[in-house]
């Protein structure tokens, strides 16, 4: 695990430390409840870390299929997924509730937001999956989903770790695999930082396709 850029306020001596790796205890990762609030919470947070800032979320849980929604400027659909158990199965609760978006109306898509009138009916939404970690399979299938069928999909692991009292929250892209840099998020208290010399995050909205 990357460990991010920090310094340590040493108390007894009033100076400055690094943290050492041994600093940071892994943790099991919140669990999908815990991790669906999170994420549902601090939406405008870890957006802005996958570097999609302008991705509003607009809807929690407004059916029991679909665990948040979220909208972009121009006006797309994005269903995220919180995953529990296999990517797999996270997979297939994904095109499960990006399917039922699709089929929406215009008066369903306004009346569960405001910002969802702009919306084009039929649309297939963007997917975006949080918490799982692809295996070979599930990476094969969504490879096929997305170079064959022309969907938009991304995904994010969820590693946890304690520094001191603070929970952290590790992001790391895990389809497409080189999508986005990794980030450490605090759960609660001080601003993410990327580890040393990642990239900073992509600006722009579009979701690109994976490499080839």
């Amino acid at each position: 695990m990357t460990v991010p850029i920090m310094l340590r306020i040493d108390e007894t001596s009033k100076t400055l430390v690094a943290p050492t790796a041994t600093e940071y205890v892994p943790e099991d990762a919140p669990a999908r409840d815990e991790l669906h609030a999170l994420i549902s919470g601090g939406w405008d947070a870890f957006a802005g870390e996958i570097g999609r800032p302008t991705l509003k979320a607009v809807g929690a849980a407004p059916e029991p299929s679909i665990d948040l929604l979220a909208v972009s400027e121009d006006g797309r659909v994005t269903v995220v997924t919180v995953a529990d158990g296999p990517a797999s199965d996270a997979l297939g609760r994904a095109l499960a509730a990006g399917a039922a978006v699709a089929g929406w109306d215009a008066d369903k898509l306004g009346a569960v937001h405001e910002a969802l009138q702009t919306a084009i009916p039929g649309d297939s939404p963007r997917l975006v999956i949080i918490g799982a970690h692809f295996d070979a399979a599930s990476l094969a299938t969504a490879d096929w989903l997305v170079r064959r069928h022309g969907l938009e999909l991304t995904a994010y692991g969820i590693q946890a770790l304690r520094l001191g009292s603070e929970r952290m929250m590790n992001i790391v892209a895990t389809y497409p695999p080189a999508e986005a840099p990794e980030f450490v998020a605090a759960v609660a208290g001080a601003p993410s930082v990327p580890p040393p010399g990642a990239p900073a995050p992509a600006a722009p909205e579009g979701i690109p396709a994976p490499p080839a």
